[in-house]
């Protein structure tokens, strides 16, 4: 596929699509004519067409923008703004990289919001639209118990909390508190630092944000509604539980959703607002962490309205009903080659934080259900079983599967279509990963076509990987013959399933073979060959797409690149890891290769360096976009590297090792949009938009700058811009008039460090900054973004926005206040305590 592009009159049009206007073009011509320009040998003719295509293009790309321009779900930037000015919509603070045209969606609903504005339901929804989160308006006065006078007390709202719904500790402070509240007559925000709040006045609107973005897998249609089965192909993309090992020790029956051993995984309900359009959201819409006690008290009355033969007593919302599930769960025994799909009553929602007790226990295959029936003299007391498939816990996202019958055999293997959440979309996940830049539509250019391996065990192996795709049953398969047949060609290695793979049999890593002067990627994305439409026109050059969208692959072994055979004169290749996960880490061999890119990956190995270089490398060019990994360790005594290392848009962590977080003493190291958890050692530095939890030591301190970040006390780093706590102690000592003393230094260095909501990697909300982190960190980066790996969410701007939007859709008098609802993994642990 060509990536060369002509720029004229700004529109930047492909070169293909300019060739595909001069070739429609030139066959307008008689056939005579087209075959005399051909065989006089010089082409004259065709080659004026050529010149001609590029107007064509233009004009074609032209009246394209103009049709998109007439509606707002389509409009380029220039015309939305113009749909803005049009309604009155008011102009919102640009947002880096969203070309200043802020939301499309508040633009779209403005006049629908001025004809109700001024109501929560309007509120709620714009504040959606405008920040892109989750959001729940509360009138505090609802709250109240009594007002002020005293006369309008509320008997629905006693003085005491009612404790035994067991709901209470865990809504407390959040959007859906129903504690009673007396009158506090602060105002709903803090409005400068150390000043209290106080959110229960009449006058007082609360807009809670959540801000994780929750990514779905996809959940299978059923084929037999009866047996509630499928095929192993039809939950090809739900993701695999793995073996949950305790102690060392793998049980039968025993499962976890996280991939890494020994890891949590904390599930998400899926965003379910657009299920309820019009209405206020409530709990069961909201893309937010998912809680035990709610999900266990639904699936306990479905058990006993299931027994007694009678409807489930449920609100109209509910978690599992027709419109979606928090999770859906599959279950194959051995020797079998069809899933069940699990109904949620046969689902127990337990405690798994720590193993069952004893060791090795299971779930009973039934529950006990006793209820009483009317009877013509005095209640019937009835008893009866409910069968139960699974216990299962959405807070640390393990599975214990119930003993098998008699004579039947066991479960082996369980898959969970499930929602994750993180704060931006990092590493590893069901978001799409789809970007202009990355090879989408795969054609035949000459003789320079790509090579296709679809690694697919639920299909028949076959094909041809030159001229269509071949389907191989594992990676290791796939990789071997890359290694065999990819010398000078780009190969992709397309993962279709959401499966996890260990090393081969014998072998102790999974090895990547990159060819010299090649491409190798290695992708976690769909197949999908082109359709054909009867009496349509076909592309005879086009093979298929890669769509790289609700794919996640598991590499459950230490990964080792190495050269491939050929000529030593020829480059190292390149190699490309999109989105996979991997467990132990990656091994880059002698002069394996002259580029390796890691995107959307999570790569860890908890207790030893994530990424890391065992041979010399010569003018490497390493890249890590959007992931999260562990440490990174390039270079060293024994591993002579040069070269460049980029990380955008990445949070770096120790991850339980000793040492650096980033350790790279020959490369040149250019940073953008990242958080590093833990101390950094690099030759040379240029830093944006970055935190460094720890002190960074650089090498060359002549070249290279750091922008926008924070860089703690006792770092060596070349020139510094804006960077804190720097400016904040100088803004303090021009405030004061004088030299700061020891302690006030101490202080304002205090005041901005940044807080994040979490440090361990199990957690969703890693490096994401704290409610309570200082503005000069959440909003001190370049365009006054936040600082870290969390820049691009611009959440402060967000806000920001928000907040200027109040006046025109509040009543008079009228005060509101924007709060954060994300939870930590410690405030989480506690609200699931009941």
């Amino acid at each position: 596929m060509s990536s060369a592009s002509t720029e004229t009159c700004g529109v930047d049009l492909p070169q293909s699509r300019v060739e595909a206007a001069a070739d429609a073009l030139y066959a307008l011509l008689p056939a005579h004519v087209r075959h005399s320009d051909l065989t006089s040998g010089s082409g004259a003719l065709r080659a004026l067409f050529g010149v001609l295509g590029l107007a064509s293009a233009e004009i074609d790309a032209e009246i394209e923008a103009w049709h998109d321009a007439l509606f707002v779900e389509t409009a380029g930037p220039a015309a939305l703004a113009a749909i803005a000015a049009l309604v009155g919509g008011p102009a919102l603070h640009p947002v880096p990289g969203d070309a200043g045209i802020g939301r499309r969606a508040f633009v779209a609903n403005t006049i629908r919001y001025r004809r109700g504005k001024g109501t929560a339901r309007v509120v709620e929804a714009m504040a959606a639209d405008a920040t892109g989160l989750a959001a729940v308006v509360v009138e505090y006065y609802q709250r109240l118990a009594r007002c002020g006078h005293l006369l309008d007390v509320r008997p629905e709202r006693p003085a005491t909390a009612r404790l035994t719904p067991g709901r209470t500790a865990a809504s407390a402070g959040s959007a859906f508190d129903r504690l009673p509240r007396l009158l506090d007559v602060r105002h709903v925000e803090r409005l400068r630092p150390g000043l209290p709040a106080g959110r229960h006045a009449p006058t007082a609107v609360g807009v809670h944000l959540l801000r994780p973005l929750v990514a779905s897998f996809p959940v299978p249609a059923v084929a037999d509604a009866a047996a509630d089965t499928l095929t192993a192909a039809a939950v090809a993309a739900v993701p695999g539980a793995r073996p949950w090992a305790i102690e060392g020790s793998e049980r039968p029956g025993y499962f976890q959703l996280a991939q890494q051993p020994g890891s949590v995984l904390r599930l998400f309900n899926p965003d379910r607002r657009a299920d309820a359009p019009g209405a206020r959201v409530q709990e069961v819409d909201l893309p937010d962490r998912l809680r035990r006690l709610p999900l266990h008290q639904e699936t306990a009355e479905l058990r006993a309205a299931r027994l007694e033969n009678r409807a489930p007593r449920l609100p109209a919302r509910r978690w599992f009903d027709g419109a979606g599930a928090p999770f859906t769960v599959f279950l194959r025994r051995d020797g079998e080659n069809t899933f069940r799909r699990v109904a949620p009553a046969e689902i127990r929602i337990v405690d798994l934080e720590s193993p069952p007790v004893p060791a090795g226990a299971r779930p009973a295959a039934w529950i006990e259900h006793r209820w009483y029936d009317p009877g013509p003299a005095a209640p019937v007391p009835r008893n009866e079983n409910h069968p139960i498939a699974c216990a299962l816990d959405p807070v640390t996202g393990r599975i214990v599967v119930t003993e098998p019958p008699d004579g039947q055999p066991d479960v082996v293997e369980v898959r969970v279509a499930c929602a994750t959440g993180a704060g931006r979309a990092l590493g590893a996940g069901a978001g799409d990963r789809n970007t202009p830049d990355q090879p989408f539509d795969i054609r035949d250019d000459g003789g320079t076509q790509d090579l296709v391996w679809v690694v697919d065990p639920t299909v028949a192996g076959g094909g041809s990987a030159r001229t269509g795709s071949r389907t191989v049953g594992t990676l290791s398969d796939a990789l071997a013959e890359v290694a065999l047949e990819g010398a000078g060609r780009r190969s992709l290695v397309l993962l279709a399933c959401c499966d996890r793979e260990a090393a081969p049999a014998g072998s102790a890593t999974l090895d990547v073979t990159v060819p010299p002067a090649s491409e190798v990627h290695v992708v976690a994305a769909q197949w999908r060959p082109p359709r054909v439409v009867p009496d349509a026109e076909t592309d005879p050059d086009l093979r298929g797409f890669v769509v790289r969208r609700e794919r996640r692959f598991t590499v459950d072994a230490p990964v080792r690149v190495v050269r491939g055979a050929g000529d030593v004169g020829l480059p190292a290749g390149r190699l490309v890891l999109d989105g996979l996960e991997l467990t132990r880490g990656v091994d880059l061999g002698a002069d394996a290769v002259a580029g390796f890119d890691l995107r959307y990956t999570t790569v860890r190995a908890p207790g030893a360096a994530a990424v890391r270089a065992e041979g010399p490398l010569a003018a490497a060019r390493i890249t890590v976009d959007r992931s999260i990994c562990g440490p990174l360790r390039i270079g060293g005594p024994n591993a002579s590297v040069s070269g460049e290392l980029s990380l955008t848009d990445t949070v770096v962590t120790t991850d339980g090792a000793g040492g650096d977080a980033l350790a790279a003493s020959g490369l040149d190291v250019s940073l953008c949009n990242v958080t590093v958890i833990g101390t950094a050692s690099v030759r040379a530095l240029s830093a944006t938009n970055t935190v460094f939890t720890e002190p960074v030591q650089v090498t060359r301190r002549q070249i290279g700058c750091v922008r926008y970040s924070f860089v703690p006390t006792g770092s060596a780093t070349p020139r510094t811009f804006r960077c804190q706590p720097a400016l904040a102690l100088s803004r303090a000592a021009e405030a004061a008039r004088r030299p700061l003393t020891p302690a006030e230094a101490d202080s304002v260095r205090l005041a901005s460090e940044p807080r994040f909501l979490d440090t361990r990697t199990d957690e969703p909300t890693l490096a994401m900054l704290h409610p309570l982190c200082p503005d000069s960190v959440r909003s001190g980066g370049e365009g006054e973004v936040e600082m870290g790996a969390f820049a691009g969410a611009a959440y402060g701007i967000a806000v920001a926005n928000l907040h200027a939007l109040f006046e025109e859709y509040l009543p008079v008098a009228l005060e509101a206040g924007v709060i954060d609802d994300t939870r930590s993994g410690a405030i989480t642990a506690r609200r699931n305590r009941p």
